[in-house]
């Protein structure tokens, strides 16, 4: 087979995309952040429970999680772009609808069901196609996407507050719903490569049997199962992507990424309130997630700069912010002074902005075409989803049971610190494996990032036409 360089544009409208992502990241992750001023108000308008206003919230962001592999799936079918868009709209019509209605259960279906399968077309999808774009760039590309996250966080809390005492919670969250219609704009500038590539193995055939990767076969050495429970279940098998699951450097990362998500609870859920255990005052404790936000900017930016001018492996990145982030996360419980809480929340936020970045290089760098992509995002975001959901149960658990925050902080310096049990794991693996290019799939994608070159030939492949999508 004849084999030339692989072709990624390293910019050009992959730009536009990474604007997209970050739009994304900035309006779901700070209306989270401003539903969240919103809940005391929601809850005496509405003269129920807080408990029940705050676990609509929390469904509304685990229905991202839920839905993920579905929203892969489909997006792997039809346009990316169109649905995006879709989502885009139905995330600005729930919001608009919960600004507008009186019942609870109109609530509940407008937040959990209409924004939230709205902004699960639009996260993990935009996310992917990245991919296409980008190679060598993508760290530098992944790090200004994800700084949306922290910056909407931080901007649209404070404002919301304003937008309450200005206009009362049904104005703010009209407000809300015309910034979550930017998910359209968002959705209008995405669009595939012309031309995409796949790698291809330097001595090793690739075939195809009902929809499966079969390496190393002929078509003359296996049979095509005709029953059709088979042939349904090699439907199933490709249309979710249920591949993925036998490859061990997905296993890997995706199992960083749930401990991660694990942490990130103790961040997101409990600061503050220790905070408040440790003698802070309701002010003092508020700039906590500030200090988080800043620091998570900072690790952004060292982690994305490091590896862009290859100063530092991906792994060596990554067992250093975890490493920092166990040791913050520990220390969380016992520092008491004021300062002393902004600096230690200030190196959990650096560490963990360089942890999620180095989670996402990782994963751009798993052995599967860009095609695919999208389902190994989905699928990521679905476990974590599961393991966030778990770890939040068992701190809530231990906090109540101990009667201080000392066991919960604890358990999530114990999630980041597995993290490097993972990376000594894929070492082991690493430096087991033979010079084969099937064993070598991160290096092949990403080998500047891993400090090895790579003799992997790659195929002109163009990765399997979408007529729906726009071009």
């Amino acid at each position: 087979m004849a084999t030339v360089s692989p072709s990624y544009r390293e910019g050009g409208w992959g730009w536009a995309v990474v604007l997209a992502c970050f739009m994304v990241e900035f309006v779901f992750f700070g209306n989270l952040k401003a539903l969240g001023v919103l809940i005391t108000s929601m809850k005496e308008d509405f003269g129920t429970e807080l408990w029940v206003v705050g676990s609509i919230v929390s469904l509304h962001y685990a229905v991202q999680f839920i839905l993920s592999p579905l929203a892969a799936a489909l997006a792997r079918k039809l346009s990316g772009r169109f649905l995006i868009i879709v989502g885009g709209t139905l995330y600005g019509v729930g919001l608009v609808v919960s600004a507008l209605t009186h019942s609870v259960a109109i609530l509940a279906l407008a937040l959990v069901v209409i924004a939230g399968i709205g902004v699960t077309f639009a996260v993990e999808i935009t996310h992917a196609k990245l991919a296409f774009y980008f190679r060598e760039k993508y760290p530098f590309a992944v790090f200004i996407v994800l700084t949306g996250s922290p910056v909407g966080m931080m901007l649209l809390g404070p404002i919301t507050q304003v937008l309450v005492d200005t206009y009362g919670w049904r104005g703010a969250m009209l407000l809300l719903g015309g910034v979550g219609f930017h998910l359209v704009v968002g959705g209008m500038l995405i669009r595939r490569p012309p031309i995409s590539y796949q790698a291809v193995p330097d001595h090793e055939e690739q075939l195809t049997i009902d929809g499966i990767n079969s390496p190393g076969k002929s078509s003359e050495e296996v049979k095509p199962n005709k029953s059709k429970i088979s042939n349904l279940w090699n439907s199933v098998f490709s249309v979710l992507c249920l591949e993925v699951f036998v490859s061990a450097e997905f296993i890997i990362v995706a199992t960083m990424r749930m401990l991660y998500n694990i942490g990130y609870g103790g961040v997101v859920v409990y600061i503050v309130p220790n905070g408040l255990a440790l003698g802070l005052s309701t002010r003092e404790a508020s700039f906590l997630t500030t200090a988080w936000g800043v620091g998570n900017l900072v690790g952004l930016v060292l982690c994305a700069l490091a590896l862009h001018v290859k100063w530092i492996s991906v792994r060596s990145a990554e067992g250093i912010a975890v490493s920092v982030t166990a040791v913050g996360l520990a220390l969380e419980p016992f520092v008491s002074p004021f300062v002393g809480q902004i600096l230690t929340t200030f190196v959990v936020g650096s560490g963990m902005g360089c942890a999620i970045e180095g989670i996402f290089v990782m994963t751009r760098c798993l052995p599967f075409g860009d095609d695919k992509f999208v389902s190994v995002l989905g699928w990521q975001t679905f476990l974590s989803g599961v393991a966030a959901a778990i770890g939040d149960t068992v701190s809530g658990w231990l906090s109540d049971a101990t009667g201080s925050f000392h066991a919960t902080f604890f358990l999530y310096s114990a999630t980041m610190a597995a993290i490097l049990l993972c990376l000594l794991v894929d070492a082991i693996r690493i430096s087991s494996t033979t010079e084969s290019s099937k064993q070598r799939g991160p290096a092949v994608l990403m080998p500047s990032l891993f400090k090895r070159d790579s003799s992997t030939s790659f195929g002109r492949m163009p990765i399997q036409p979408n007529t729906n999508e726009a071009q």
